[in-house]
């Protein structure tokens, strides 16, 4: 009897680790990120076609993470296209959306207006749960800024338009 218990104990410890794994409970923090490549991951466009962060080699670029689910990320998206279409942005913009709804991601690009460059993670909301890009808190919206290498360089989880104009256009 004693080693039947044994045995589930330790079968039970194996799967609660597994699943903190799976979960990102081990994923690593922002600031053992920071100064490194960002995380690649299987992206595509609105069109279907793959991308990858690798194209983003040699221009600074701000990625703003968000999903259709996300009420804060409407009023960014909105803002982020007024904000292009009034002024020249001195840096790449990037939106990734992070979720597997492309039907809610249209339709929030739709009433947002918003008509900039977006890729699709095809790993969706799993990338929030393994924390990847540093993404500590697991929430979008979620902004990383990178170097021309595509070291991740800063990050943020809001940044009101006065910051956004800051970042984009007077960087």
């Amino acid at each position: 009897m004693r080693k039947w218990i044994v045995g589930v104990l330790i079968f039970l410890l194996i799967v609660t680790l597994f699943g903190a794994h799976y979960l990102g409970f081990f994923a690593p923090s922002f600031s053992s990120v920071v100064g490194n490549p960002i995380q690649r991951v299987e992206l595509t466009d609105l069109n279907g076609d793959t991308r990858s962060f690798d194209e983003l080699e040699g221009n600074a670029t701000v990625i703003y993470f968000f999903a259709s689910w996300c009420r804060p990320c409407y009023k960014t998206l909105a803002m982020l296209q007024e904000t292009s279409q009034n002024n020249t942005l001195q840096i790449d913009l990037l939106t990734v959306a992070l979720d597997g709804d492309l039907e809610g991601i249209v339709g929030m690009l739709d009433k947002t207006g918003f008509s900039g460059k977006v890729w699709l993670a095809s790993e969706g909301t799993m990338a929030l749960q393994r924390r990847y890009f540093g993404n500590e808190n697991r929430a979008v919206p979620y902004i990383v800024m990178l170097d021309n290498e595509t070291n991740i360089v800063e990050s943020s989880y809001y940044l009101d338009s006065s910051q956004w104009e800051t970042i984009l256009i007077d960087p």
